[in-house]
């Protein structure tokens, strides 16, 4: 097989891959997501849409997360006490950028049943280096780490496992009918945009979507791997490929060249080395703050909606001033109106006086 950095690709990796897609597609998805995945398309002899299946699978944990709270709580999962915490890290950093630090708080934790969990809780150099040299909060990274229990369903919104292994361990010890498995998602899922986009109005593409969200600083480093980022699977996020990427024989560990030289002298992207791995996270989070922001806004925009059909429905109800309307609905419900600033909720129900106005008289 090949390595991490190189296996978007080869064609070895794509048929891992695509193994792997299958076996969980069957094991830890509804039945209606496979049957939307399996539906080929009008004039479309292709039996199976990659593309269908990610975003079935995105709309089940966007539905099964609950944003009344104005805030998720995510929660990284490693088997090493290493990629985890720099997930949360750059999440962090991300989620402020994008003005949701207080909408999407990260933590992390390791399954000390993990064949590569260390001796002790302790935070690994290489980790710390890692964090420091993308700005992240040292603090916060240097930490002593977290084990992670079934307990933990329950107090996270959203478990983020950082590769399948991992993945494969938290979904096999879920208590039958729990419904958790929608809400425990693989670190890589969130490297398509046919995931972290689904709720997403008016579509959007791979790398503009990205550029808005993330710093000009870490897109910098994010900019030189971005195709290959967006082409790896979970091995480029596993705890051999984080720890073999994170050192090299120079000992160089985190400090490596971004971009080193072909064989014909040209500049090219280093495949081999933790650059990739940073950016292909760095992608992620991005995706993964891109898909919390739209869940959040989706249900408040239906939540909305709801309220206007409830309360505006006969024609009398447009005899009602843009105001007075507003005031009943913050009457109905502080909580769903208080999400939108006011503007935002007179355009909201002009709009629906309009379409009233259409349909009744």
């Amino acid at each position: 097989g090949a390595t991490a950095p190189t296996m978007a690709l080869t064609t070895m990796s794509f048929v891992a891959a695509l193994v792997r897609c299958t076996t969980l597609l069957y094991s830890c998805t509804s039945p209606a997501t496979v049957a939307r995945a399996f539906s080929p398309g009008a004039g479309s002899d292709v039996p199976f849409s990659l593309s269908a299946y990610r975003r079935a699978r995105a709309r089940e944990t966007s539905a099964n997360l609950d944003a009344s709270r104005f805030h998720f709580q995510i929660l990284f999962v490693d088997g090493d006490n290493f990629g985890g915490r720099i997930a949360e890290g750059m999440l962090a950093e991300i989620a402020e950028y994008n003005d949701a630090m207080c909408m999407l708080f990260p933590y992390s934790a390791t399954i000390e049943t993990s064949p590569n969990a260390p001796a002790d809780s302790a935070a690994p150099p290489e980790a710390v280096a890692a964090c420091e040299s993308l700005g992240l909060c040292s603090t916060t990274c240097a930490e002593d780490g977290t084990s992670f229990d079934l307990a933990c369903l329950d107090q996270y919104d959203l478990i983020i496992a950082m590769d399948d292994e991992i993945q494969s361990l938290i979904l096999r010890s879920l208590p039958p009918g729990g419904g958790y498995e929608n809400r425990c998602r693989q670190l890589s899922e969130f490297l398509s945009v046919d995931f972290c986009g689904v709720q997403t109005k008016d579509g959007i593409t791979d790398k503009d979507s990205l550029y808005d969200m993330i710093e000009q600083g870490l897109w910098d480093r994010v900019a030189p791997f971005h195709d290959l980022a967006q082409g790896a699977g979970s091995d480029v996020f596993s705890d051999r490929s984080a720890a073999e990427a994170s050192t090299t024989a120079d000992g160089r560990g985190m400090d490596q060249p971004r971009m080193v030289l072909s064989q014909s002298g040209a500049a090219v992207p280093n495949r081999t080395g933790w650059p990739l791995v940073e950016a292909a996270m760095l992608v992620a989070c991005a995706g993964i703050t891109r898909f919390c922001l739209d869940t959040m806004n989706a249900q408040f925009d239906a939540a909305f909606q709801t309220l206007l059909d409830g309360h505006f429905h006969r024609p009398e109800h447009l005899e009602y001033s843009i105001q007075q309307a507003d005031d009943q609905l913050r009457l109905g419900s502080l909580s769903v109106t208080g999400y939108f600033s006011p503007n935002e909720r007179h355009k909201r129900i002009e709009d629906h006086f309009e379409e009233l106005r259409s349909k009744l008289l």
